[in-house]
């Protein structure tokens, strides 16, 4: 039976040559594409750090803001009981901004 092996054109030596461009080109390809994952993911890894930090400084904020908050509503009921002029509109008020502590 015959060989199903196509022949080539080019000499053996050219052929090589050729391949050799090629995979040394795709070589280089690879090493920049990688590289440039690599820093994209160092990069993606720091902004994750930073924003890690920024929520837990935001978070302590949070907290003494509610705790402001509500040392102020104390002081002001207890200047309002104080007059003696606690309207139901002012209950209301208060009872509408416990619910929204919740949240």
């Amino acid at each position: 039976m015959p060989s199903k092996k196509k022949t080539t054109k080019f000499a053996k030596s050219e052929f090589s040559e050729d391949y050799r461009r090629k995979r040394e080109r795709n070589n280089e390809a690879v090493k920049k594409s990688r590289e440039k994952m690599r820093l994209n993911t160092i990069e993606t890894q720091k902004r994750v750090d930073n924003l890690r930090v920024e929520n837990k400084v935001l978070e302590k904020e949070i907290v003494g803001l509610k705790k402001n908050l509500k040392l102020l509503k104390e002081l002001f009921i207890a200047q309002a009981k104080a007059k003696n002029s606690t309207s139901p509109n002012l209950r209301e008020l208060l009872a509408s901004d416990s619910e929204d502590d919740e949240i």
